[in-house]
């Protein structure tokens, strides 16, 4: 027999198991100086990573710690990286995929302070004139 419409027996999370969970992610990551991801803290805590997205929608809610703990992973990666402590390259990898962080590229394009002309100068030169032929 099919439960009935609307059957939230087997639901375990509501808002505040939702919000303890969120806690304990920014408590994990508060208290282990080496965690440099959400997805770790998650791991960590028996859960998974996409668990933090569903439960964004769920309740349609910006969990207060969440941002702070990925505020803290940030933070954390960015130094470690510069300092020596975490590999520079997979801090930059980290930083540009999970925190939105990119490359600063500028080009500028001119000559002498001016912009550049786009049309072509054409020039076109009469071959079958008098002058030419002396």
């Amino acid at each position: 027999m099919a439960a009935p419409i609307g059957n939230k027996y087997n639901e375990i999370w509501d808002i505040e198991t939702a919000e303890q969970f969120c806690n304990d992610v920014l408590e994990y990551i508060q208290t282990n100086k080496k965690c440099r991801s959400l997805a770790e803290a998650c791991v960590e805590l028996g859960q998974y990573e996409e668990l933090l997205s569903y439960l964004h929608h769920k309740f349609d809610k910006d969990f207060k710690s969440i941002k702070k703990a990925k505020d803290i992973v940030k933070t954390r990666l960015v130094n470690q990286g510069l300092d020596g402590d975490a590999n520079p390259t997979m801090a930059i990898f980290i930083l540009k995929n999970n925190h939105n962080m990119t490359d600063k590229q500028q080009t500028d394009v001119t000559t002498n302070g001016k912009d550049v002309n786009g049309t072509p100068n054409i020039v076109f030169l009469d071959l079958d004139s008098d002058e030419d032929n002396e």
